[in-house]
């Protein structure tokens, strides 16, 4: 199944007005510098779980995570620690230095805390308003005069605009209102905050609760994965208010107002554009698709200058120096615009370019294997969220000019004790000609000649190599057990389907004969022939995980290849009467429209490549799914049928949680019990930890499992 219809189920929960309680203040006294050297231990799941996390977890494009002064010398930045043991978040609005002094770090200076961990919301098929299980971006915003930051947070009730002072004093709750502030920014003056509610959610959700006594009509608006109730299908725009910071005061936003949160398309951009930006001197600049008409499709940059007389002039950049541009620039002066793009082999390279005015092209100011997110400009450099392979996110000062880079702000100093396993990218492209890439992962303490086991991590693999995909599958202390890691990036469409005219076409010519499936898993097969080819990997005991598009990957490789003898799902799985069942009406026809057989007498012959209940006699793998409560009865035929063919599989169910999974406590499991079920099956290693004997007494009653005697027990497993 493509890509596009797995996303289609994705990452939700209904975007309930429930007021949670009170949040407890999690955050203890803030830990003194790492005192120990460089390398010097192992990276354990803990360490992982418990990073320092600037904006969302995931390196995808988003808005900034943090707010420059207007003297840009402060950064203000909300920094965010779970806590398993607590199942809970510290959240710190802190400030730091904007430029580095080339002396010791400088600590940050908290000037509040506290608060709930706020979920994204995003729009799914016809509900315009989920919540996701990932974290909403919380950018904070200086006011003119640089002496008050606002922001989102969430206390008793839905998120509010707040206020604190930067130089001290208590922060105060700005809104008191019944929906919640989704976005906000100063009015010029400094006078005024314009926020951005949803009420037609609130109201929406109090309609269909008020009819709950006579019962609900299961139709369009049913997702039974996502709520047992109808949810809030019909249109639920943004609403734009202005308040009064001196009086408290809430009015309509007028459009100059609502502009600041949203700005006008640039005069002559056609509706396909993006990333528009307005220079000091009226010149225009945006991104447009090469091919209109096409669902995928190039990208290209057009500027656009006034002329004296008739109509504007224009200069482009064409697709082969200016695909894959998501942010534009101007200079102070209006005289150089510069992009920032994805570019590279599969699109594994981010870079900085200058075009200068009267250039012919664009020059390349700063390349790199690393991803920059939610970027700001100022006169003299470029702020962003950086994170490599090898090193969580940090914030970085990026020069115009020469492109050096600078940190700013590590949150996790103690990441430099940790001794890591290597990291190399592999170059693969596919039997239809399609790039993409993977991050080949060793040991850390990796001899010449060794042969280790190997797990895939998928289906992204941009940035800090942290957990893939949902952040389920920890890269760094698989690697600390022993394990080589495959971090595999899933590669783009094929290019005889790219000329779709919408996403249903695209969805359904992918679907022909599973062209998309097949793709995909010729790319994986590429990168796992180049890792072996390095001799470092033993090809007789390979794993596989997966989540989400993940899972879908996964599904095919253990029916299409014998190459994996264990396998993880964050959640579990596609088949022929699984969509229609859980995902609801509108997805039902979706998928007709697709060609896809549902209940159709000709389904188990058209899905007999991918469904692994149809195929369970067939499978030879161990599975261990953790799913969310809100899917886990996705799973159920397949366990049934792989218990009733005597075969290895365990589920378990994470309460309270999405699709994709936030609560620290889940997460910080997940990562160990991912940990354990790769070593018991692939290296025959267990933990002596006595409370972990039930797990083992299970596992060891598995059909195809070692015997006791043959797994060693190991103490202190990282």
């Amino acid at each position: 199944m493509a890509l596009a219809l797995a996303l289609l189920l994705a990452e939700a929960t209904i975007a309930w007005p429930v007021s949670p309680a009170p949040v407890a203040d999690r955050c203890d006294p803030p830990a003194p510098p790492a005192s120990a050297p460089p390398a010097s231990r192992l990276v354990t799941a803990q360490d992982l779980a418990r990073l320092i996390d600037i904006g969302r977890s995931d390196p995808y494009d988003a808005p900034p995570p943090f707010g420059l002064s207007p003297d840009g010398k402060t950064i203000a930045v909300i920094l965010r620690e779970a806590d398993p043991a607590h199942n809970a978040y510290c959240q710190r609005l802190v400030l730091v230095p904007a430029v580095p002094s080339g002396g010791p770090p400088v600590a940050p200076r908290e000037i509040d805390r506290g608060g709930a961990f706020i979920r994204a919301t995003y729009p799914l098929r016809t509900f315009p308003a989920l919540r996701a299980g990932y974290g909403q971006v919380i950018t904070p915003h200086w006011s003119p005069d640089g002496r008050t930051i606002a922001y989102i947070k969430q206390t008793a009730g839905p998120p509010q605009a707040w206020l604190v002072p930067r130089d001290g004093g208590p922060a105060r709750a700005l809104t008191a209102l019944p929906d919640a502030v989704e976005n906000l920014a100063w009015n010029a003056e400094g006078s005024a905050v314009i926020i951005a509610t949803r009420p037609a959610l609130r109201q929406q959700s109090e309609a269909i609760a008020a009819t709950a006594g006579e019962g609900y009509l299961y139709d369009d608006r049913f997702a039974p994965e996502l709520a047992d109730h109808p949810i809030p299908s019909a249109p639920m725009p943004l609403v734009y208010s202005r308040v009064d910071i001196a009086s408290g005061t809430i009015q309509p936003a007028t459009s100059a107002e609502q502009a600041i949160l949203v700005p006008p398309p640039a005069p002559g951009q056609p509706p396909q554009a993006s990333g528009a930006a307005r220079s000091a001197n009226g010149r225009w600049a945006w991104i447009e698709p090469v091919h209109p008409a096409w669902v995928v499709s190039a990208r290209q940059v057009v500027i656009e200058a006034p002329a004296r007389r008739g109509p504007p002039r224009r200069w482009l950049c064409p697709e082969a120096l200016c695909d894959g541009t998501m942010h534009l620039w101007w200079s102070r002066d209006g005289a150089t615009l510069y992009l920032l793009q994805r570019t590279g082999w599969g699109r594994s390279q981010t870079r900085l370019l200058r075009w200068r005015s009267g250039a012919p092209r664009p020059e390349a100011v700063l390349t790199t294997d690393d991803v920059l997110v939610g970027c700001v400009p100022r006169p003299d450099a470029l702020y962003c969220a950086r994170e490599s392979s090898a090193h969580p996110r940090v914030l970085v000062r990026i020069d115009w000019r020469s492109g050096a880079s600078r940190t700013v702000f590590d949150p996790n100093p103690q990441w430099a004790q940790f001794r890591l396993g290597t990291i190399q990218r592999l170059k693969v492209r596919n039997a239809y000609g399609v790039e993409s890439h993977a991050d080949l992962v060793l040991p850390p303490d990796h001899r010449p000649g060794e042969h280790h086991p190997l797990v895939v991590v998928q289906y992204l693999s941009e940035g800090f190599l942290r957990g893939g995909t949902g952040d389920e599958n920890p890269i760094q202390p698989l690697a600390a057990r022993g394990f080589a890691v495959l971090s595999f990036a899933r590669p783009g469409a094929v290019p005889s389907v790219r000329d779709a005219p919408d996403e249903t076409e695209l969805m359904r010519r992918e679907h022909v004969d599973w062209l998309d499936r097949r793709s995909v898993q010729s790319a994986l097969e590429e990168a796992l022939r180049q890792a072996v080819a390095t001799g470092a990997i033993d090809p007789a005991r390979m794993g596989i995980t997966g989540m989400s598009e993940g899972t879908s990957m996964t599904q095919w490789a253990l029916l299409n290849s014998k190459l994996f003898k264990a396998a993880e799902l964050g959640v579990c799985c596609e088949g022929p009467t699984i969509y229609p069942l859980v995902a609801g009406p509108v997805f039902e026809r979706l998928g007709r429209q697709l060609g896809t057989a549902w209940f159709e007498p000709q389904s188990e012959q058209v899905w007999k490549p991918m469904d692994l209940a149809a195929n369970a006699e067939r499978i030879t793998a161990p599975i261990l799914i953790q799913s969310d409560d809100s899917e886990y009865t996705n799973a159920l035929d397949v366990v049934a049928q792989f218990r009733l063919h005597g075969k290895p599989i365990e589920m378990w169910v994470m309460p309270g949680e999405p699709h994709f999974k936030w609560q620290p406590a889940h997460r910080l499991a997940m990562y160990e019990r991912t940990m354990d079920w790769f070593s018991f099956w692939l290296q025959r290693q267990r933990d002596c930890d006595p409370n972990k004997g039930t797990q083992y007494q299970r596992w060891l009653a598995m059909p195809g499992a070692p015997s006791k005697d043959e797994v060693t027990c190991l103490p202190s497993r990282p």
